[in-house]
């Protein structure tokens, strides 16, 4: 199976007929926890599959319970308590962590998509952020790439010509280094 074609994908995930939703979201829980197949040829092969909406659910939920499971395997197998061990040893202090920058930080690490998903997940389990904090940062930071990976693949999979394709790309960049531009802002205004 190869899931960097468009094609396969759909085709793979279509052969489920009526489960096929339920395969999409495992798939997306799987990309999640250890992404060995792109994200946006996922989504886009489910927004062709099931449209637009549904298409954004399955990828937005799927990619938050995949996190939210990387999160809690982390903290099942001790290794937050080792972690805790050598953070007291070394004299870092996780309760002096601030819920704030950490839900920030976290928002701003999954629309910018240059941080690893397994990376943030990991990072947050092990850097002591509360999991409410995890998880509600994780479901805001998670919507704007749901919702552009899944309507720019989608409209980059259905276009024909060129030109259209060429004008998706730049306008998802676009997009993409403007969010990028204002986080920045936003952050370092905040750190100063």
């Amino acid at each position: 199976m190869d899931f960097n074609n468009y094609q396969y994908v759909v085709a793979y995930i279509n052969q489920f007929g009526l489960y096929a939703p339920l395969v999409a979201f495992l798939l997306f829980v799987i990309q999640a926890m250890l992404p060995v197949f792109p994200y946006v040829i996922m989504a886009a092969a489910v927004g062709f599959l099931f449209g637009f909406q549904q298409g954004i659910v399955l990828s937005w939920f799927g990619a938050l319970t995949g996190a939210c499971l990387a999160y809690w395997i982390c903290r099942w197998f001790g290794i937050g308590d080792f972690l805790n061990k050598y953070y007291s040893h070394s004299g870092y202090d996780v309760s002096k962590l601030s819920p704030r920058l950490a839900f920030w930080a976290i928002v701003i690490a999954r629309i910018i998509p240059v941080v690893p998903t397994p990376l943030i997940n990991v990072g947050a389990a092990l850097g002591g952020v509360p999991f409410s904090t995890f998880l509600v940062s994780s479901a805001i930071g998670k919507i704007p790439t749901a919702v552009l990976y899944t309507g720019l693949g989608l409209a980059l999979f259905q276009a024909r010509d060129v030109k259209t394709i060429l004008f998706i790309i730049v306008g998802g960049l676009s997009i993409l280094l403007l969010i990028r531009y204002a986080a920045n802002r936003w952050f370092w205004r905040r750190l100063d």
